[in-house]
């Protein structure tokens, strides 16, 4: 097992231990999941995540959501998709 040091800002962290009381868990396991899901989509498409269209001429082709908006998004999608 590896030790991983990630620095990410006030508002980052903010939303992502939001997300972690609501699911009674620690901020270390939602990462992990969040982790095994991307690892599982790259498996299951044969996709990197450079392979992903988002950059056209080296800009953006729309405004990007914010990281806290992505948390929010990928773990409303687990929350929705698992058997209750």
């Amino acid at each position: 097992m590896k030790t991983l040091r990630v620095v990410v800002s006030d508002s980052e962290f903010q939303a992502l231990r939001k997300v972690a009381v609501a699911r009674d868990r620690s901020v270390e396991d939602l990462i992990r999941e969040t982790m095994t899901s991307i690892q599982r989509g790259v498996i299951e498409t044969g996709k990197t995540l450079r392979d992903l269209p988002l950059l056209l001429g080296h800009r953006p082709v729309a405004d990007l959501p914010s990281r806290s908006d992505l948390y929010e998004d990928v773990f409303s999608y687990e929350d929705a998709a698992s058997p209750s």
